[in-house]
């Protein structure tokens, strides 16, 4: 028997222990273990204020030509809880509610704090609300494209006599529609569905006809997904970032149809929302577990310029989803107050046995960057008033002479009864 040489062990041990330690322990801090729910202040601003009329609305964006918010949401609260494929486990408890999902899409007025269901002209299928993205042309600006993720149930495995174990059991897809600002209804022009839209989380449009789609996880459910979430980067960048282009609008029988799909960005962990920053070009990507903004734009190097390059990143200390960014409206050479939102879950780590829980609570938190680099916790809640944070949303106030510069802030939540708004100070 080959003798051990016990000295040359313990130091290969020890390094390779000291090289897991800030990891292990920046992984701790980011899942919430080193803070407990007591332990969350509540930070809500002035005003605090419950918008009816918003159920679940994971995604939120702001229509800078009408000031108008767009949200997708779901219409009972009960369906989240039975069908959810994006859940950090993978919900799929019950697809016949999902099936019978009523989820829409809404327009929230940020001046009279109010909330409007837009009927979906052409679309009688179920919607499963996960994230959106808005488009409108500057030569056209009151026209708004709406690209929204729709987790459905794979026919292929609950209505197949005997369904082949690699079949998924969601096929999720994106659905585009079209609203004309003024107006209470958004047609649909179409599906579309890709094998390379496998977990879909989030939308960035570039177009009307051309958006990518962040692939949260590689594994659908499972322990591996789990894996995903714990071991990060160096160990488990088993997910992508894709490009799609949809090359008939008309086409809308098969939603496979006319559709060019291919990957802008592979080898990532955890890729979840998707975000438009300071310039047109910027893409930000938020990888959700492990509390990082990623500062991206297209490869120029790229002759189809559709692949994506990242440039930057910053560490948060919990877990992050979608990113928005807030162009100050009122900036002036000696105060700028754009900046980076980020909603997160301050103690993560409790979310998986909350997600079949209407009744669970999920403190939430909103970090605000500024272009400087100045950073603080500008909202934060124990999750008595709004659970399970995903976006926040900056819409500024007019300042007055003398006073200190201030927005409503908006917070969404996918497991959340409404969402919120407060006036904070920037």
């Amino acid at each position: 028997m080959a003798r051990v040489n016990l000295p040359a062990f313990f130091v290969t041990f020890a390094a390779f222990a000291a090289l897991l330690y800030n990891p292990i322990k920046l992984r701790a801090v980011v899942f919430g273990f080193t803070r407990s729910q007591a332990s969350i202040q509540n930070i809500h601003g002035a005003d605090l204020k419950v918008i009816p009329n918003t159920v679940q609305c994971e995604d939120l964006h702001h229509h800078l030509p009408s000031g108008l918010l767009f949200a997708a949401c779901q219409g009972r609260s009960a369906e989240r809880f039975s069908w959810f494929p994006a859940s950090t486990l993978g919900n799929f408890r019950d697809p016949k509610a999902a099936a019978d999902s009523q989820g829409g899409l809404f327009v929230i007025d940020p001046k009279t704090f109010t909330s409007s269901r837009l009927t979906l002209e052409g679309f009688s299928g179920p919607l499963v609300t996960h994230g959106i993205d808005i488009y409108s042309a500057p030569t056209s600006p009151d026209t708004v494209y709406v690209f929204a993720i729709n987790h459905l149930p794979n026919p292929a495995y609950y209505d197949a006599p005997s369904p082949a174990p690699s079949a998924p059991k969601a096929r999720s897809q994106v659905e585009i529609f079209r609203h004309t600002i003024g107006t209470s209804t958004a047609t649909h022009l179409r599906s579309v569905r890709d094998p390379l839209i496998r977990t879909p989380n989030d939308v960035y449009a570039t177009g009307p006809t051309t958006f990518y789609i962040t692939n949260d996880h590689f594994y659908r459910e499972g322990t591996l997904r789990n894996v995903e979430d714990v071991a990060g980067q160096y160990f488990a960048a088993w997910s992508d970032i894709v490009h799609v282009a949809v090359d008939s609008m008309t086409t809308k029988d098969d939603p496979s149809a006319a559709v060019t799909a291919s990957i802008a960005y592979a080898g990532i962990n955890n890729p979840n929302g998707l975000g438009h920053g300071r310039n047109a070009s910027d893409i930000l990507i938020v990888r959700a577990a492990p509390g990082m903004l990623i500062h991206a734009t297209t490869d120029a190097s790229d002759p189809a310029g559709t692949k994506i390059k990242l440039l930057r990143s910053v560490q948060l200390p919990c877990t992050i989803d979608n990113p928005s960014y807030y162009a100050d409206p009122y900036a002036s050479a000696s105060d700028d107050a754009s900046g980076y939102l980020l909603a997160g879950l301050p103690v993560a780590h409790t979310l998986g046995a909350h997600e079949a829980d209407p009744k669970g609570v999920d403190p939430v938190s909103v970090w605000y960057i500024k272009d400087g680099g100045e950073r603080r916790l500008l909202f934060q809640d124990d999750g008595g008033v709004i659970r399970s944070t995903s976006t926040a949303v900056l819409v500024g106030i007019e300042p007055k002479d003398g006073e200190r510069k201030q927005a409503w802030l908006w917070v969404t939540g996918f497991f959340a009864e409404g969402m919120v708004v407060s006036r904070v100070d920037l």
